[in-house]
Order: C-alpha cells, then sequence, then structure tokens
C-alpha cells in the first residue's frame, strides 16, 4: 500500500539576485513497509528533500502527499502534529540532550505528546534493550561514545511509534565499526517493528540494504 506520494516537487533557494534550484520536478512514491535509499554527492540536495518530507522546509511548487494529505500545503500547527506523531528522525548529528541521560532523552518524544509516563517509560526500556544500551541508560550524552550516542538516537526516533523514518546520514559520523553496528541495528529494528524508512547517504553500504535506490544528481532523482 502507498503511504507516500511525491509529485513535482522543486526546491529553489533565492539568495539576492540569483536562484538555486536544488531539487527539479523529483517524483517519488513510496509503499508502507519498505526502505527506500536516495544516495549523492555531498550538496547534491539529499537532506533537502528529506527535510522537505519531514515538514521541516518550505517547496517552492510541487506536492508531498502522505495518506492522502498535502503535507507541502499544511498548515505550521498540523505539520507539527504530524511530525510528532507520524514521523521518526535520525539526523547525522545524533542532537540528544546533553542534561539529559540516554533513557530521558529516548523518553521526551512520548513526554512531549504525552502519552502515560509508565507506558512510555516501558517503551523507552525495551528499545534501549533493543540497541544493547540497557545498561548506559542512565549516562549523559558526554559519557557515552558516538555509537552509543547515534543507538540512543535509534531508539529515539521509534519511540513514538512512528509510520515512517526519515534518516539523514544516520552513520556519517562514525568510524567503520560504529558504522555497520548502527546499521545493523536500524535495520534490523526498521524490519522488525515494521517500519517505512527513506534514508539518504553517500555511503554505498547503506545504498545496497534498502528495497530501492535511488540517486540524486543536479536535483534529478533517478532509480539505480
Amino acid at each position: 500500500m502507498k503511504i507516500l506520494d511525491v509529485i513535482s516537487l522543486k526546491k529553489v533557494y533565492r539568495t539576492g539576485s540569483e536562484d538555486l534550484t536544488v531539487l527539479k520536478e523529483v517524483n517519488l512514491s513510496v509503499n508502507q513497509g519498505t526502505t527506500t535509499v536516495i544516495s549523492g554527492e555531498s550538496g547534491s540536495g539529499k537532506s533537502t528533500f528529506l527535510y522537505l518530507i519531514g515538514g521541516l522546509d518550505t517547496v517552492t511548487s510541487g506536492k508531498i502527499i502522505f495518506k492522502n494529505i498535502n503535507i507541502a500545503s499544511s498548515s505550521e500547527s498540523d505539520l507539527t502534529g504530524y511530525r510528532c506523531k507520524q514521523l521518526g528522525f535520525i539526523f547525522q548529528f545524533h542532537y540528544l540532550l546533553k542534561d539529559f541521560t540516554a533513557f530521558e532523552n529516548v523518553l521526551m518524544p512520548s513526554y512531549i505528546m504525552g502519552i502515560p509516563l509508565q507506558r512510555a517509560r516501558l517503551r523507552a526500556e525495551k528499545l534501549l534493550e533493543r540497541v544493547g544500551l540497557v545498561a548506559r541508560m542512565r549516562h549523559y550524552p558526554v559519557q557515552l561514545s558516538g555509537g552509543e550516542r547515534q543507538r540512543v538516537a535509534v531508539a529515539r526516533a521509534l519511540m513514538n511509534d512512528p509510520v515512517l523514518i526519515l534518516a539523514d546520514e544516520p552513520t556519517g559520523n562514525l568510524d567503520e565499526k560504529n558504522s555497520i553496528q548502527v546499521k545493523n541495528i536500524l535495520f534490523e529494528l526498521v524490519n522488525e517493528y515494521g517500519k517505512t524508512m527513506i534514508l539518504v547517504s553517500h555511503n554505498p553500504e547503506l545504498a545496497d540494504a534498502g528495497d530501492r535506490h535511488f540517486h540524486l544528481e543536479h536535483g534529478v532523482l533517478s532509480q539505480v
């Protein structure tokens, strides 16, 4: 079943007298329960594309249809609900809150949504156990390695049971060993929980791990 349809998506940044076209009439359909990987060089527009789907940036023209709703024309309040209830974000940098423990960081999305605390605590503990960090959940980000912090970010992205995971270079800041570990955990959890994922990366190992692989170059998206 199709849950996302990107139609003739265009993004132009206007800086003074010059226009920079990042995306040119991009089209993409995504079925539920699949993983779509988008590769491309740095600066090719991969992250911009992901942020547009996530409602973190505004489109110049085109549509982003998620479950029959056009995200590209939604109000900011509707976008907030969309991001909180439907999406899980994983970025290249973990963006953990430094004054909160790993457990508290994972718990945060459910706290914001007002989910009953006991239920949220059980899910947070289960997710941290699943990413191999149950013994480290009372540690603060500064006490964790880069790979551990990114595994916390993966658990946090799944906390509110999102429909769609958006992953932007999730292993980009890690060494080879931790990159492989985070990649394996991420794909295992996406499959285990039946999630849909769109992942952007220049890492060829990640590109080959999805159900479909697209390449973005000069603003044009093409299937590999």
